[in-house]
């Protein structure tokens, strides 16, 4: 006889975006500052279309509007990344204590020779050196750094291409 509490638990089911819903998000991603009305027009439906499914999209993580600024252009003339690596069972810790970091503009968990991707914005050299040789160290779990300095951006991208109407978006509930 199987009971109720000896079935294993159901994985949430994932929600698709449609089709309407992945044509707003593209458009969004092409310019986040297409008004509402603007993308109803293209896609010949209603404004409370777009505006409903947008905010469901923001309100389920699918969707975030932020403004992108040029480092360089806010007298950051250093951009550098580091593959660090952290000491077993020290990885959130390290993660807790770089996330405040104004310098640090991305964090990743990653597999293979290290154990995090950072990336820095720094106002010069000094400043880069100060982050690694004197902030960096006092960290504790760090137990390495490779550190790579960014000369010059080709590309900056945040638009995922090739999303179909079959895009996983949210387990539904």
């Amino acid at each position: 006889m199987v009971r109720e509490h000896d079935t294993p638990p159901r994985k949430p089911r994932r929600r698709l975006l449609d089709p309407t819903d992945s044509k707003i998000l593209s458009l969004l991603q092409l310019n986040g500052r297409a008004s509402y009305r603007e993308i109803a027009r293209e896609l010949g439906v209603s404004e409370g279309t777009v505006r409903s499914r947008a905010n469901r999209m923001q309100a389920e993580g699918v969707l975030t509007i932020a403004a992108i600024a040029d480092p360089a252009k806010l007298g950051y003339s250093v951009m550098a990344f580091a593959l660090l690596n952290v000491r077993i069972g020290r990885q959130q810790a390290v993660i807790d204590e770089l996330t405040p970091w104004d310098e640090i503009t991305y964090i990743s968990s990653c597999t293979g020779r290290a154990d995090l991707y950072v990336q820095f914005v720094c106002r010069d050299h000094e400043h880069l050196w100060q982050l690694l040789h004197e902030r960096l160290p006092e960290v504790d779990g760090v137990t390495g750094a490779e550190t790579f300095q960014e000369i010059k951006m080709h590309k900056v991208s945040y638009v995922y291409p090739n999303f179909a109407d079959t895009t996983p978006a949210v387990p539904a509930e």
